[in-house]
């Protein structure tokens, strides 16, 4: 009976703790925001642990505005970046390999310089955390 009581307390609990962090992630995110509005509405969210909402910032902003490399480069950095902090080292490799890849590709000069390095700071922490 215990067991049954417990689990009801659970659920009283549970239920809306769980419908009230999948409302605090739009549904629809307005097409008018700009690339920077988009990048700090994502900044905001990963600051208050919202990292789905977070990511579909990140995310809107790289199919937005692919056509400009410096505001892509610095989203999907960032989207590596909430990988890190959730410790989904894999996803996060992937996004930064694909960072420097593309400034492998790029012309000198046509892409922020500090998002490469960063990436590369990011692969070094996690080829360490994956010899651990």
């Amino acid at each position: 009976m215990k067991l049954t009581s417990i689990k009801k307390i659970f659920i009283a609990i549970a239920l809306p703790a769980l419908f009230a962090s999948c409302s605090s992630t739009p549904k629809e995110i307005p097409e008018d925001l700009t690339a920077q509005e988009l990048i700090q509405k994502g900044q905001t969210e990963f600051e208050n642990g919202r990292y789905k909402a977070s990511l579909r910032y990140y995310n809107a902003v790289t199919e937005r505005f692919a056509g400009e490399p410096a505001v892509y480069v610095e989203a999907t950095y960032e989207i590596g970046h909430l990988f890190m902090k959730q410790k989904k080292y894999d996803k996060a490799e992937a996004v930064f390999q694909d960072l420097i890849d593309l400034y492998t590709a790029a012309q000198p000069g046509t892409l922020p310089g500090s998002y490469r390095k960063l990436s590369e700071l990011e692969m070094e922490k996690i080829k360490a955390k994956k010899a651990n």
